[in-house]
């Protein structure tokens, strides 16, 4: 009898016309939600993600631990995009003001070679197994598609970013007086590893100021440009804590890196509600960006030779 009932439900022509009825109303309302989304409610919504950052928090400073600094600087750098909301996040907003969105697609294009410089020159244990695998799996989710129209998918990976960042923090704390060979956490202060650095820094600058533009483009060069020097001063700032007497032996702190710095955080200062180049808005803030590409050339030349 309970089987006779249950066959009538499932062939019940009404039931499924209700269902049916149900579906498509659900998805209609999904689809006039999306619509009214990227027109007009992003456009109320955009106005909150529009303002760029002029000038850079000063970072954390730890004295107990070799290379903290320097990846904290990091660290702490994604926790500001998150504290200030990833516009790469929100499909519709960027579509009407993307002065922001070009500007954190280019501090995530920096923070990735600085977390990848760690995994490959300045955390990586050449004594034992290589790599710290917190490191390999932070730089394994900052390098995810930012651009994937998911609204909380990157955010979730920065977090995760940030607390493999953490976990390795922690383990370089607990292993800083363990023999080189027992530590799972290191890292190397030398001038050739930090060339190595530099150098990566300077390629991921050069490859935007290369970017061809036009009338319509030339704002999203100059904030993605303007993201990668954000977060290129924040990274800079820990190596120069870290570093400092390395590139001191080396006569390259006061007449290479210091010159660099001030440059970058000039640079940084130049913010237009509108970007012309018919009034050499980004024509100036590529010299700049070149002229920073070129010292941190001069600065690797002299730490692999000095």
């Amino acid at each position: 009898m309970y089987k006779n009932k249950l066959v009538e439900y499932l062939f019940d022509y009404k039931e499924w016309g209700i269902f049916l009825k149900r579906m498509v109303s659900l998805v209609v309302l999904l689809v006039i939600s999306f619509v009214l989304w990227i027109f007009p409610f992003s456009i109320i919504v955009a106005p909150f993600y529009s303002v760029t950052i002029n000038k850079v928090e000063p970072i954390n400073i730890y004295k107990d631990t070799m290379g903290k600094t320097t990846v904290s600087s990091v660290r702490d750098g994604l926790k500001n995009l998150l504290d200030y909301g990833l516009v790469t996040n929100f499909t519709g907003v960027k579509l009407w003001i993307d002065n922001k969105y070009y500007e954190q697609v280019g501090e995530i294009e920096m923070y990735r070679i600085a977390i990848n410089t760690l995994e490959n020159n300045l955390a990586r244990n050449r004594g034992t197994s290589g790599a710290n695998k917190h490191i390999v799996q932070a730089r394994s989710d900052i390098y995810a598609d930012y651009s994937l129209p998911i609204f909380t998918s990157y955010t979730t990976r920065v977090k995760q970013t940030i607390s493999s960042l953490d976990k390795y923090l922690v383990e370089l704390d607990a292993d800083k007086n363990k023999e080189m060979i027992n530590k799972d956490a290191v890292f190397i202060v030398n001038s050739d590893n930090l060339a190595e650095v530099l150098d990566k820094l300077k390629q991921q600058l050069q490859t935007n100021i290369m970017t061809k533009s036009n009338f319509f483009t030339d704002d999203d060069k100059f904030y993605r440009i303007k993201g990668n020097l954000i977060a290129m001063e924040r990274f800079l700032e820990g190596i120069d804590y870290d570093f400092k007497n390395k590139m001191v032996d080396k006569t390259s702190y006061d007449e290479n890196f210091v010159p660099i710095l001030e440059l970058t955080k000039s640079t940084i200062r130049q913010n237009h509600i509108v970007v012309l180049e018919a009034l050499g808005h980004l024509s100036k803030l590529e010299k700049n960006a070149n002229l920073i590409a070129q010292k941190l050339g001069e600065l690797r030349d002299k730490l692999r030779n000095g």
